[in-house]
């Protein structure tokens, strides 16, 4: 059986820190927004909520722990090009990160 060093312990990252990890951020243009929920119902990482009252409805991304994974399924869902992705995540200690290429939405077919 095979145990971890001491040195390899203290190497385990915990993805709370930002030293370790980085979150993705969507930026939200209210201007086109219209808050019709799509985005916050599709988003995996419940890092998108739907705020204010009638027609003042916008989407947010949540501020204390977003859990957004870069996936761009919001920016994907949203029929106002309201949404996109502006930092995508990053968990690059012990991850090998590949070129995903230019973030765009699904080809329709």
């Amino acid at each position: 059986m095979s145990y971890l060093s001491l040195k390899e312990r203290l190497k385990i990252p915990t993805y709370d820190n930002e030293k370790y990890a980085t979150t993705g951020r969507v930026t939200i243009d209210h201007e086109k927004c219209n808050g019709c929920g799509m985005c916050a119902m599709i988003c995996p990482g419940k890092a998108i909520f739907i705020a204010g009252e009638g027609k003042e409805k916008k989407a947010y991304m949540e501020k204390d722990f977003p859990q957004c994974m870069s996936c761009n399924d919001c920016a994907a869902m949203c029929e106002r090009d309201a949404i996109t992705v502006s930092v995508t995540y990053d968990f690059g200690y012990f991850y090998k990160i590949l070129h995903r290429g230019e973030m765009k939405p699904p080809r329709k077919f």
